[in-house]
């Protein structure tokens, strides 16, 4: 028998985390939901999970957590979720830190954790990436400095290694937060989770809110979804200020502002490396311009969404009538 509305829709999110072998508990599943035929309860998903036939063989189950495979399959992933999630939780006490600098910046408005370490899935080898909102006009203020304080941290990635090092690789200027014209097409399932999935680190004035307001469009793919929180939220204190207007007067003094900030965009422009300029503003992968400085050469989005498909494609096309 073909597979009923819902199960097809349990099934078709399960399958976008097992490319990456990520299983779900019954409530992530629920929150996860992508592209719903419609907004199911949890309690739907819950019996669904629970009691289906056709989902017993294709979905296995440990520990409360479901993924595609069978049961010892299912057991494996939970145990390399448990242990990814002990390494987050390392590198994120380090992205915290090295936040604290960032933030007393005067040219940043917001710092969010993004990428596996948003789902707290890091290998130890995994980099920390962060998304970083900057104050009106300032973006590339906003990426010089920041990059600074990593380098002279010594915590840039290095070809050879990048274990909890720093890429810093996302800018937006606060003026244009909406980032819809950045996914790659409107089958681009990875953009709508990395949206939903953010994790604020610095949020004075509720950026982070005013960010999901301005994305709500990722409610169309993604409709139970909700802003996180995060308990270690940097604040603001007067000393930060105080030392974002110091730095600020030192190294963007007002009486030369228009002509320094022309010359750390040229000088930032001069060293890109030659295979990311060549992919400037192409396509989403790489873009640059004042409103967002954006360097993903290894954009992944594209093959998320292919594999997704064929996986859906291949169990759901044998019930097709």
């Amino acid at each position: 028998m073909p597979p009923s509305l819902i199960e097809k829709d349990v099934h078709n999110t399960l399958a976008y985390f097992a490319y990456n072998q990520y299983p779900l508990t019954a409530f992530e599943v629920y929150k996860w939901q992508y592209c719903p035929e419609r907004v199911y309860s949890y309690q739907e998903i819950d019996k669904v999970l629970k009691g289906s036939d056709w989902l017993l063989n294709r979905v296995g189950h440990f520990e409360g957590m479901y993924g595609l495979g069978n049961n010892l399959e299912v057991e494996q992933q939970v145990a390399a979720r448990k242990r990814r999630f002990l390494d987050a939780v390392k590198k994120q006490k380090k992205a915290c830190k090295v936040v604290q600098y960032i933030s007393r910046l005067p040219s940043v408005r917001g710092v969010a954790i993004c990428n596996s370490l948003a789902y707290h899935f890091t290998r130890e080898k995994s980099d920390i990436d962060l998304f970083i909102i900057s104050r009106r006009g300032t973006i590339w203020l906003a990426r010089f400095f920041s990059t600074l304080i990593v380098k002279l941290l010594g915590m840039r990635p290095k070809e050879d290694n990048k274990k909890d090092t720093f890429c810093l690789s996302f800018f937006v200027d606060e003026r244009y937060l909406d980032i819809e014209n950045s996914m790659m097409n409107s089958n681009d399932i990875y953009y709508p989770y990395w949206v939903s999935n953010l994790i604020p680190v610095y949020n004075p004035d509720n950026l982070y809110e005013k960010f999901l307001e301005a994305n709500k469009w990722h409610k169309k793919y993604l409709p139970n979804t909700y802003p996180n929180q995060f308990s270690k939220e940097i604040k603001a204190n007067n000393f930060s200020k105080f030392f974002g207007i110091l730095a600020n007067f030192i190294f963007n003094p007002p009486i030369i502002k228009r002509w320094l900030y022309n010359w750390y965009r040229s000088f930032q422009i001069k060293i890109i490396d030659k295979n990311l300029k060549a992919l400037i503003n192409i396509d989403t992968r790489v873009i640059v311009n004042e409103r967002m400085l954006k360097f993903y050469s290894n954009d992944n989005r594209e093959l998320f969404a292919r594999r997704w498909k064929e996986r859906v494609r291949k169990i759901l096309n044998k019930y097709k009538q």
